[in-house]
C-alpha cells in the first residue's frame, strides 16, 4: 500500500462514524400518529401485503480479480407472496429478455417460485445505465435494456416488473400527494449522493474508494430513476478552478458544478418535487467560513434560484409549491447561513444509527420510527450500514458495497411491511440494490387511501 492510500486510511478511519450528527433524539412516551400517514392493518393489507409482487434488483457486489476481469451489477429476482401457501409446484419467477406479457419465451434464468425465500441472485450483469440515460430527452417512464422479471405458473403470467426509469412518478401521482406538505410523503433517497464512482477497473477497487464510494449511478441517473433526495458533502478546494467538491469526508469524488446542472435539467423537464440537502461541509470551510458559505450560496442560488422554495413554505402542501412553479426544496447545515437565505431550509434531520449489523439498525430505525409518526418536518431514515475503524484499516477487502449487499434484501421487507406509513425521507447507498423508489410509490398511494377513508368516517 502506498503513502497516500495510507493517509487516506488513517483520515477514513477517524472520521468514519462521523459523517452525521445522531444527537437530537429525546426518547420518551411515543407522539400521537399522524392522520396524513396512519394506516390500519386492514388497508396495508388489502392494498399491499396481499399482492403477489415481483421486482428487479441490481447487487451492489463488484470487484477486480487479479486478472483484470470486473464483476459486478448482477441482476437480483425479487418476489412477494401474498399468503403461505400460494405456491403451486411448476411455479417460477424467471428473468426475459422480451415483455413476458406479450410474449412468454423461455427465461434466460429462472428459480422455483418456492425456493430462496423470494430471492435470487443471477449471473447476468445490468448494463451501465449513465450513457443511456445522459442522451434521454423525452422523459418518459420506460423499461431499460429489456430484462424483465415474472412469476410465472404454466402459462400464466401472475405478476411481471423491470428497472423502470421514473421521471415524473411524482406530477404523475399529483391527485394522491397534492394536499400534504413533503414531511408526510415517503421520499427515496441518496446516502452520500454525491459520492459516486463506476467501477471500471484496478483504479476504482482501492481501499480507499470500497470504503468512500457510496452510489455508482450519478446524479442525473438517480433522479431518473425516481431519487428525489440528495444527501450532500461539500468540500473547498483552493486553488482548484472548480472549487467545490463533492466528498466522502475528506475524499473528493465529483465536482458540485456537474450534480447542479444534473438538477437543473432535471427540473426544466420534470414538475417532480427535489431535495438537495447540504448536509456536511468537511473541509476547507474553517477558513473565512462566513465568507466560504457565502460563495457556495451565492453559487446555488445563481443556477438553481428560479426553482427554489422559500423556506416560509415549509408546511405548504404540494400543491402549493407546483402553483408557483418551484420544486427545488434546498437545506442547509449551518444554522447561520440558513437564517440569513429565505430560499434555504433547515437541514433536514438525519436518523444515523452508525450500526454495523443489519439487525442493530433495524432494531435503531424501528425505535425511531415509533416516535417520529408526528414530526412536522422532514427526516431522513439513514438506511445503510456503516463501517468501523477496524474495518477500514484490516477489512480491505470489504467496502460499502459488501456492506450494502448485507443490507438492501432486508431493507425491502422491512418498508414494505413495516414502516411504509411511517417513514419520511428513506437515504440508502446503491440505489438500485433496493425497491425503495417504488414502495415510495405504493407508500404514498396507501396513505391517500388511508387518509380518505378516515376523512369519509
Amino acid at each position: 500500500m502506498n503513502v497516500v492510500n495510507l493517509i487516506w486510511l488513517l483520515v477514513l478511519s477517524t472520521t468514519a462514524w462521523s459523517e452525521s450528527r445522531p444527537g437530537g433524539f429525546t426518547w420518551g412516551k411515543p407522539r400521537v400518529k399522524r392522520r396524513a400517514t396512519d394506516c390500519s392493518e386492514e388497508v396495508w393489507r388489502s392494498q399491499v401485503l396481499s399482492k403477489l409482487y415481483v421486482f428487479l434488483t441490481v447487487s451492489s457486489t463488484g470487484s477486480v480479480s487479479w486478472t483484470g476481469q470486473i464483476s459486478k451489477r448482477k441482476l437480483e429476482l425479487n418476489w412477494h407472496l401474498p399468503h403461505r401457501g400460494f405456491v403451486e409446484e411448476q411455479d417460477y419467477i424467471g428473468l426475459f429478455r422480451d415483455d413476458p406479457e406479450f410474449f412468454l419465451g423461455d427465461p434466460v434464468a429462472a428459480v422455483s417460485a418456492g425456493d430462496q425465500g423470494g430471492y435470487y441472485k443471477t449471473d447476468i450483469s445490468f448494463p451501465e445505465t449513465t450513457p443511456v440515460l445522459r442522451l434521454d430527452t423525452d422523459m418518459e417512464e420506460r423499461c431499460l435494456f429489456n430484462y424483465w422479471v415474472a412469476y410465472v405458473r404454466g402459462d400464466k403470467v401472475l405478476a411481471v416488473n423491470c428497472i423502470k426509469t421514473r421521471p415524473r412518478w411524482m406530477w404523475n401521482m399529483k391527485d394522491e400527494i397534492s394536499s400534504v406538505p413533503v414531511h408526510s410523503l415517503m421520499i427515496p433517497g441518496a446516502h452520500n449522493a454525491g459520492a459516486h464512482r463506476r467501477l471500471t477497473g484496478f483504479q476504482d477497487d482501492s481501499v480507499v474508494y470500497r470504503y468512500s464510494v457510496n452510489q455508482e449511478e450519478d446524479i442525473w441517473s438517480q433522479l431518473m430513476f425516481g431519487i428525489r433526495y440528495l444527501d450532500l458533502r461539500v468540500s473547498y478546494y483552493k486553488g482548484d478552478r472548480k472549487k467545490f467538491y463533492l466528498v466522502h469526508d475528506f475524499v473528493p469524488l465529483n465536482p458540485l458544478s456537474e450534480a447542479v446542472q444534473a438538477v437543473k435539467r432535471f427540473l426544466r423537464s420534470s414538475k417532480d418535487i427535489v431535495i438537495m440537502d447540504f448536509h456536511r461541509f468537511p473541509a476547507g470551510f474553517e477558513e473565512s467560513r462566513r465568507e466560504r458559505h457565502q460563495e457556495l450560496v451565492n453559487y446555488i442560488e445563481e443556477e438553481l434560484g428560479e426553482f427554489m422554495v422559500p423556506d416560509w413554505m415549509k408546511n405548504s402542501p404540494m400543491q402549493e409549491l407546483w402553483k408557483i412553479n418551484r420544486t427545488l426544496i434546498v437545506s442547509y447545515e449551518d444554522d447561520y447561513t440558513e437564517a440569513a437565505h429565505d430560499k434555504l431550509w433547515p437541514q433536514v434531520f438525519h436518523a444515523w444509527g452508525n450500526k454495523r449489523e443489519v439487525n442493530d439498525l433495524f432494531h435503531f430505525l424501528n425505535r425511531t420510527m415509533s416516535y417520529k409518526r408526528s414530526a412536522n418536518y422532514m427526516w431522513a431514515s439513514m438506511s445503510h450500514l456503516t463501517a468501523t475503524q477496524l474495518d477500514i484499516l484490516v477489512n480491505h477487502s470489504g467496502g460499502i458495497r459488501d456492506l450494502t449487499n448485507r443490507l438492501s434484501r432486508f431493507l425491502n421487507v422491512w418498508y414494505r411491511e413495516l414502516w411504509l406509513d411511517t417513514a419520511n425521507i428513506v437515504a440508502t447507498d446503491f440505489v438500485l440494490s433496493n425497491d425503495l423508489v417504488n414502495l415510495a410509490i405504493q407508500g404514498n398511494q396507501l396513505r391517500h387511501v388511508c387518509r380518505t377513508s378516515s376523512e369519509n368516517q
